[in-house]
């Protein structure tokens, strides 16, 4: 049998090769994506009622911080309320995702300090300076404090700090020929100033020092600037190839326009406030959560992630200790009562299933057996691959009643032996990031 299977979605409508028929869609932020995103799930499980009654659990990555507990929160109500089909909610994952202002906002500086990123006398300059809150600076001495932290780790990849800049240590500077921003504005963000300071000139882009701050997110686009360390020419080439876009069902380019990394169509606008709140009232309603972090992550630290999960003030039930795969330490974990684990993954980054993806397999195997997690290490096929021909591609005539135009497909992960039926995940991964 499968350990599960996965419904990946291109969310909000405008990401990805999702899209709206109605422009004014993309006037959007967390709430509407929330909800919009429970409807689609509704309609993808009365189009597909034969997995309507396996465990289902939200899981993604980065601004999913926000999408998955929100979201998670609309299903639960959903349920209180009646609202049919019934979806058996069980949980959620999230990986090196956003959550609070604060705690995500201050944990840079120290995260620098701990991977020897900065020196001991520029960290106490710093934590002096700014007294610990370092994500929105009130002095001349600590934005100058925060400003040299900035200089020096500005030529690492923040996705990973041992991985090189695939396409220069520097921002690549784009001109946006539709940007929205006054003319201003466009010229500030065409300055040779460092992306921290047009980030703070400008407003909170991604990735940023305070992820999850009310109001409008400006693009990359209106940043003049594009996203660092990533090489995106393949995936362009090849998901804005006529032939790819049928083989997976996605509308062509010429219906939909081309596919780009960051697309300047959203006007998108954080109006969740922090998470911690939908944390704390998910897991106290006795819904399971796991928040996992790869420790070489300087986009979404895990000094932010461990600081606010202990902030809900739970108690612990499993001491910090390591987990294994396969006789190697691969993290460190931690257990609260309500069902909360927090853990890390040795050497991963932003994306951990990207950089670990064989230790990924196993914590979420793992997670999902409900086996005391990291602690025992279950029977399962841990060399088990995923065949070229699993994917079940779900946007097919079924799929285009579904508004929007979400996309999304299940797949099967692994073979877990003597599991009774196979869990549900919905997957979301970086959808703002554009």
């Amino acid at each position: 049998m499968t350990v599960s299977s996965v419904i990946y979605l291109d969310s909000p409508a405008g990401v990805g090769l999702s899209y709206s028929k109605n422009t004014s869609d993309y006037v959007t932020g967390d709430l509407k994506t929330a909800a919009d995103s429970h409807n689609f799930l509704l309609k993808w499980f009365q189009l597909y009622p034969e997995f309507q009654s396996n465990p289902f659990y939200i899981t993604g990555e980065s601004y999913a911080g926000v999408y998955v507990p929100t979201l998670s929160h609309e299903v639960v109500k959903g349920i209180h309320d009646g609202v049919k089909p019934a979806i058996n909610f069980k949980g959620y994952m999230v990986g090196n995702g956003v959550c609070d202002t604060v705690f995500d906002g201050n944990a840079l500086v120290p995260f620098a300090h701990g991977m020897g990123l900065i020196s001991d006398d520029i960290y106490q300059a710093t934590s002096t300076a700014c007294h610990g809150n370092y994500w929105n600076a009130t002095s001349a001495k600590c934005e100058t404090a925060v400003s040299k932290v900035d200089t020096l780790i500005s030529g690492l990849n923040i996705y990973d700090i041992l991985e090189p800049c695939y396409h220069s240590t520097g921002v690549k500077e784009l001109i946006p020929a539709n940007s929205r921003l006054p003319k201003s504005f466009q010229h500030l963000g065409t300055t040779d100033k460092p992306l921290p300071v047009r980030t703070r000139m400008l407003g909170r882009a991604w990735p940023l020092r305070a992820p999850v701050r009310e109001g409008r997110v400006p693009s990359w686009q209106e940043l003049a600037s594009g996203v660092p360390c990533m090489s995106d020419e393949v995936a362009t080439a090849w998901l804005n190839n006529d032939d790819v876009r049928a083989a997976i069902h996605a509308q062509p380019v010429s219906a939909i326009g081309s596919w780009v990394i960051c697309t300047g169509v959203l006007d998108f606008h954080h109006d969740a406030g922090s998470m911690i709140s939908y944390h704390k009232n998910l897991t106290g309603q006795g819904y399971r959560a796991f928040i996992y972090s790869g420790d070489h992550d300087m986009c979404v630290p895990y000094t932010g992630s461990e600081a606010w999960t202990k902030s809900l003030g739970y108690g612990v039930v499993d001491s910090w200790r390591p987990w294994h795969f396969n006789g190697q330490v691969s993290g460190y974990t931690q257990g609260y009562e309500h069902g909360l684990t927090f853990a890390t993954i040795k050497g991963a980054g932003h994306t951990v299933p990207e950089y670990k993806p064989q230790e990924s397999l196993a914590f979420y195997s793992r997670w999902l057996a409900d086996s005391q997690f990291l602690n025992v290490n279950p029977n399962i096929n841990t060399t088990n691959k995923v065949h070229k021909d699993s994917c079940r591609w779900i946007t097919s005539q079924k799929s285009r009643q579904i508004k929007h135009g979400y996309r999304g497909f299940a797949q099967p992960q692994a073979t877990w032996r003597h599991r009774r039926e196979p869990s549900l995940s919905a997957w979301f991964q970086s959808s703002k990031l554009r």
